[in-house]
């Protein structure tokens, strides 16, 4: 089956986002390779990936910290009640109770407490509901 406009357009981004990535991680030519193959065994070239492998390696450089930089139109600060539950949610990923350390992860819990996902949205009240929550699993877990 032909690949559809919407397809090819995931895949250019996708495409886009890894090398921007390869180069704020600074990673050599080298590294990127062997960080391909050890996420899709077999293969070592972007470009040779499928669109849910491409997923993959996004995955595990955001693993590494990489984090899409927002559009400029909604670049807004974070402020830091959303970076203490940043630093939570990691804290929980490292002790092995979160399995994705993402942004975006977060944002989906912060979804469920509160109804918003954009973490540039949540209101201080909001904010501190996810920051509770956060410590309360933290204590369950450690």
């Amino acid at each position: 089956m032909p690949d559809t406009p919407n397809d090819h357009e995931y895949r250019r981004r996708a495409l886009a986002k890894i090398h921007i990535a390869k180069k704020e991680l600074g990673l050599s030519d080298e590294m990127y390779h062997d960080l391909v193959r050890s996420t899709v065994p077999g293969k070592e070239s972007a470009a040779d990936l499928t669109d849910g492998e491409l997923r993959m390696v996004l995955d595990r450089l955001a693993e590494l910290g990489w984090r899409p930089r927002l559009p400029r139109v909604s670049e807004r600060p974070l402020p830091p009640m959303v970076w203490k539950a940043r630093e939570l949610w990691l804290h929980l990923h490292r002790l092995g109770a979160v399995r994705n350390p993402s942004w975006a992860a977060l944002g989906r819990f912060a979804k469920r407490m509160t109804g918003v996902g954009d973490l540039r949205r949540l209101s201080v009240k909001q904010a501190t509901r996810v920051i509770e929550a956060l410590k309360q699993w933290l204590e369950r877990v450690g």
